[in-house]
């Protein structure tokens, strides 16, 4: 009998084991494929950067009484959009983790000749959400308008990391933070907008949204191993461009004067691929890849440019009206993530601040 008894124990636990490790190998054959796709959709940008490029410009009006804001604004893309941003003359707001970080980045785009325009730097960790609010609070001591907010801060394909509220980190830092953000600064992008002038926000996103999907199960990606860090990925840059559509809808019902737009910047050549493989090929992201200049070029086109206001677009690549996924129109999937966003922020409505 005991025979028989630790037999079938053995047997459990044997298929229990093999199960385990069944799910492990098919969740990692799912990594791999998901991998290839990223691969085969970032060959296509490059090759639609180098066709598209001679649309790749921007004008820089003089924007003298204007103030943005650009989060994440001490490194990579960022740096170059808060140049042109200053050379349009306005007030930038660069939001980063460390002071001296930025203070030393308006140095060097001060030592490159750019002298036009007022640059502050304000700490903001876009991984705290008790960060973004205190940052948004400063700024309300300091402003009552803000013409443009660049939701610019990200990570890109990062090891498994929670935040400091739980969330994966891809999640929280790309998408959830800049949710919030938003909402808390709404009545300061109201202030600034006009009939003549809107006002602007603009949502950095990224090609892989056309991978995403919103796992509204395991938004986490933890509930399966191994963690599949091009899927977070592809889902907190999903999430983006959602938001700036469902965005899009409280503006326009509200008859606020803000216009939202979603930016894929290109395949650029900054440190975000650090967490990539394609970052041990840098000889080949300089000839292939975009500058972080020219990666800058749609985003401010977005922020600043007059000929955007003639087109209907929603998001935009190479300063030029591009085709989102298709679930980014789903009603129920807009309304989900919503209501998640709103409960995982904690806010009891979009523009209870307004």
């Amino acid at each position: 009998m005991l025979i028989v008894i630790g037999s079938t124990v053995a047997l459990i636990a044997s298929l229990m084991a093999f199960s385990k490790s069944r799910n492990y190998w098919s969740t990692f054959a799912r990594g791999i494929f998901m991998l290839t796709k990223y691969n085969l959709v970032g060959i296509k940008e490059i090759f639609l950067d180098i066709i598209h490029a001679k649309y790749n410009k921007t004008d820089l009006p003089k924007k003298s009484d204007c103030v943005a804001i650009v989060t994440g604004g001490s490194r990579g893309i960022g740096v170059e959009v808060v140049k042109m941003l200053l050379r349009c003359d306005m007030e930038v707001i660069i939001a980063c983790r460390r002071k001296d970080a930025g203070e030393k980045t308006v140095d060097k785009i001060r030592a490159s000749g750019v002298t036009e325009g007022k640059a502050k730097v304000y700490v903001l960790d876009n991984s705290s959400l008790e960060s973004v609010k205190k940052f948004a609070n400063d700024i309300k001591k300091d402003y009552d308008k803000i013409h443009v907010l660049i939701n610019n801060a990200g990570v890109m394909f990062t090891p498994y990391k929670e935040t400091k509220d739980g969330f994966e980190q891809q999640w929280g830092v790309n998408y959830l933070s800049h949710f919030l953000l938003t909402s808390l600064l709404m009545p300061l992008l109201r202030n600034a907008g006009t009939e003549e002038n809107f006002a602007r926000v603009i949502n950095i996103s990224s090609c892989a949204h056309h991978l995403g999907t919103i796992n509204f199960d395991d938004i986490n990606y933890n509930k399966r191993k191994p963690f599949l860090t091009y899927c977070a990925y592809g889902q907190s840059k999903l999430a983006q461009v959602i938001f700036t559509e469902t965005l899009r809808h409280i503006i326009n019902k509200n008859e606020l004067f803000v216009r939202t737009y979603a930016v894929h910047p290109g395949m650029v050549n900054t440190e975000l691929f650090e967490n990539s493989f394609i970052h041990y090929f840098g000889f080949l992201m300089k000839i292939m890849f975009k500058s972080p200049e020219q990666g800058a070029m749609t985003i401010v086109y977005a922020a600043v440019s007059k000929a955007i206001e003639d087109t209907d677009g929603l998001y935009y690549s190479n300063c030029r009206k591009a085709t989102p996924n298709q679930l980014v129109y789903d009603k129920p999937t807009q309304e989900r993530l919503f209501l998640l966003s709103l409960e995982q922020t904690k806010l009891e409505s979009f523009l209870q601040y307004c």
